[in-house]
């Protein structure tokens, strides 16, 4: 059976990695001013409007019903509310989380027998869950589905009708429908890493309302990253900071952000942070500008720099031409990497290589890992069984042999005309083989393919550095943690928030495009595809196999070159030194 069909029937289409399906992130339409945050506006642009509650419906169609009806967040899911009881539909809570599952073919409804005469009873509904999305936005994946149960408790109403007078916080919808972002859309609060030099993407599902823009400033101001992201985070909004008032006002895309009196105390710098946080976390819903301001004055905020995590948009590529970007057919040439790389001393198996290409980590056919920069060539790792190294924005290389995951090493740039002391990073301990592995352009993120009791895992952890940028340890996994089906043969970041994941079921390839913090995609790509590699537009990806490049921006993948001998895989950013 092929990947796709499986991960297709499993629905919420998990798979760690393609981290981003969504480089353009969905909007609900134009955006409104003067919402407050915390302000239950009922506005939506869904076109689909569900059917209230009829006379006669017994208890398990109320349910039923009413499960249909939240799938529609219009007039603050008025026609959901119809299915409760008056007191029920002002305590529920239907925008604090979503239970996402494979479907109402496969949802159970039970119910006790009711006498005629009950005016109260129970319906428990099981499930097949796929997913989930908690209060503060967070999306969670199950690596299989999982049987879950919702209880509801039903009392008749003084005309004699069935009403649910207790349900559960949050609303239920289907994979497929949830995947489509018709009712919850993926939006990206934005962080710093610890050096302040690159913002840290986490994606978080919030309802399609008027109100998106102060639940988005809400969240960012007042909340905290995900758990999974603590410590390889930093966030101008810490302590006493908050908000001056419940609202945010827009003018033109310019949105007005009021602050308390500790945040407009802020020095310069911070007040900088504080806004370019904001404006990068706003951008998917059409704010261009954001002013800071506090008891009504102007805090005249400043734009922090922020590095680039971009990539050439040339194929980066070894032929027998030699080392460089591609374009029309030529090759460009990197000073100080091209001519090492045509005399290297062994045939070359991978090449990654940071922002302009001056610094790439080169492994050989023997297995042996090298760092080629300045017209040098020097070895790091010599370990046998390395699996094709990493490489992140700071000039770490990360290396790890395949029957040891937990032995990751970090070696740093050298620049002494040797190889620098490498630095140990403890892997997974729980897993026997690791096939691939990523660090993300911001280099707060590892993405790794592992194997544990004959199963194979695509998970995304976090990475903690010191204010310098040098790595200190993984943390815990973002919670989409995806079992596949057979192994992954590569994997790259495609950009900020998606990772690509390469995997074979023995037949044929298929390329998984897995958001971080959200569900993926599966897509098909040429049989001979063996190795995968970021492109620009975001939306674009390189692929590679026997020879051939290929450029896939659409339905279809563009054949590019057919003289390639190594696919390079860019890492964008800035490097460090």
């Amino acid at each position: 059976m092929r990947i796709g069909r499986i991960l297709r029937g499993a629905a919420i289409a998990l798979a760690l990695l393609g981290l981003t399906a969504c480089a353009s992130l969905p909007v609900t339409g134009d955006v409104r001013p003067g919402l407050a945050a915390q302000q239950s506006d009922g506005g939506s642009d869904l076109a689909f409007v569900p059917q209230g509650p009829s006379n006669g419906m017994d208890p398990k169609d109320i349910v039923r019903g009413f499960i249909d009806a939240a799938s529609s967040p219009k007039d603050s899911w008025g026609i959901a509310r119809q299915f409760l009881t008056s007191d029920e539909a002002q305590k529920w809570k239907p925008d604090l989380g979503v239970t996402i599952d494979t479907g109402p073919a496969e949802r159970r409804f039970d119910v006790p027998e009711v006498p005629k005469e009950a005016t109260s009873t129970s319906v428990h509904l099981a499930l097949q869950q796929t997913g989930a999305v908690d209060e503060t936005g967070a999306y969670s994946g199950a690596p299989v589905n999982r049987a879950a149960e919702l209880m509801f408790t039903l009392a008749k109403n003084k005309d004699g009708q069935w009403r649910i007078s207790a349900a559960p916080d949050g609303i239920v919808l289907d994979a497929d429908s949830f995947a489509a972002v018709d009712v919850f859309a993926p939006y990206v609060l934005q962080y710093f890493d610890p050096t302040w030099t690159y913002l840290v993407p986490d994606v978080r599902w919030f309802p399609k309302r008027e109100n998106t823009v102060s639940r988005i400033v809400q969240s960012l101001v007042s909340g905290k990253p995900s758990p999974w992201l603590t410590g390889a985070v930093r966030t101008a909004f810490t302590g006493d900071v908050a908000l001056g008032r419940n609202a945010v006002t827009l003018d033109s895309q310019v949105a007005e952000v009021a602050l308390n009196d500790v945040g407009g105390s802020s020095d310069p710098v911070t007040l900088e942070r504080m806004r370019t946080q904001l404006e990068r976390s706003l951008s998917g819903v059409g704010v261009l500008q954001v002013r800071l301001t506090s008891s009504g004055r102007d805090l005249n905020a400043g734009s922090f720099p922020v590095a680039p995590t971009t990539v050439d948009p040339r194929p980066l590529v070894l032929t027998d031409k030699g080392f460089g970007y591609l374009a029309g057919g030529e090759l460009a040439p990197i000073a100080g990497v091209s001519v090492p790389l045509a005399t290297f001393p062994e045939p070359i198996a991978a090449i990654r290589a940071a922002s302009g290409a001056q610094r790439v980590a080169v492994q050989g056919a023997s297995g042996v890992v090298y760092a080629v920069s300045d017209g040098r060539i020097d070895e790091i790792d010599g370990r046998p069984g390395l699996i094709p190294p990493a490489l992140d924005p700071f000039g770490y290389i990360w290396t790890v042999p395949r029957t040891s995951p937990s032995s990751i090493l970090a070696w740093s740039n050298s620049s002494s005309g040797s190889a620098s002391a490498s630095r140990s990073i403890p892997g997974p301990s729980d897993a026997g083989q690791i096939t691939a592995m990523a660090v993300s352009r911001d280099g707060a993120r590892l993405a790794m393919a592992v194997s544990a009791n004959g199963q194979v895992r695509i998970e995304v952890v976090s990475i903690t550095r010191d204010d310098r940028g040098a790595p200190t340890a993984i943390g815990s996994a973002d919670p989409n943690v995806i079992a596949w089906p057979a192994a992954a043969l590569d994997l790259a970041w495609l950009d900020d928030t998606t990772v690509g994941v390469l995997a074979t079921d023995g037949s044929s390839p298929l390329l998984r495009q897995q958001q971080v913090g959200g569900p993926g995609k599966s897509v098909d790509v040429p049989e001979a595809t063996q190795a995968i590699a970021p492109a620009s537009p975001t939306t674009a990806v390189q692929l590679f196999g026997n020879g051939v490049l290929w450029v896939r921006s659409g339905p279809a993948p563009t054949q590019v070159s057919t003289n390639v001998k190594v696919l390079a895989v860019q890492l964008g950013g800035q490097p460090g030194g």
